[in-house]
């Protein structure tokens, strides 16, 4: 059972009064929460990290104001929603979900040029199977697979049971493998393993 002292409440209302290890511990349990959805929303992993930073930052600075310490992570993942619709105002450009950012990947400059076209071409084919996923179980799968969360852990996080955590995972994984059969990687499980998988079908 959790303690006390490690309820969000808690932890916030410490932080709030400049107890930076009790935001430390607040951070660790969201970071991997807020990652995801500013992958989402920006399409950018790099993006996404440094939106990570900036809100973490932006957080500490407000968290003396914040009037209801059990809010915490709503008015934590409202700030990163903001921070996303800034980065998109700092481009030119207004979507606010994954679904309207364009195909125009950047690679990373110390790449050489096949390296260069093959990240690109990855990065598209990725960001295109994570668009045919609803959004609901995008963001489980996201949590699970690239953030590490076990199941019980973002039922935790999303306020949901955890049989619907395992059914959205699920369905979420089934359809990126028929849609990235030829290359399971992408999503980060091993060939030999996806193979099986295939073949048990």
């Amino acid at each position: 059972m959790m303690g006390c002292d490690d309820r969000d409440e808690a932890l916030a209302a410490r932080a709030g009064a400049g107890d930076r290890a009790a935001f430390d511990r607040l951070t660790a349990r969201y970071r991997g929460l807020l990652r995801a959805m500013a992958f989402l929303r920006t399409g950018d992993q790099e993006a996404a990290e440094d939106l990570v930073q900036e809100v973490l930052a932006k957080a500490w600075l407000k968290l003396p104001a914040l009037a209801r310490p059990a809010a915490f992570k709503r008015w934590l993942t409202r700030i990163m929603t903001n921070a996303c619709a800034d980065w998109h105002r700092r481009r030119g450009q207004w979507p606010a979900a994954l679904e309207a950012v364009g195909d125009d990947v950047p690679a990373p400059p110390a790449l050489a040029p096949p390296a260069v076209l093959l990240a690109r071409e990855k990065s598209r084919r990725l960001r295109a199977a994570l668009l045919s996923l609803g959004s609901e179980n995008r963001l489980a799968l996201l949590l699970h697979l690239w953030e590490g969360y076990p199941y019980a852990d973002i039922a935790r996080l999303l306020d949901i049971p955890l049989t619907t955590v395992e059914g959205r995972i699920h369905r979420a994984k089934a359809q990126l493998r028929r849609l990235l059969a030829d290359d399971p990687e992408l999503i980060g499980e091993p060939r030999k393993r996806w193979r099986a998988k295939e073949d048990e079908r």
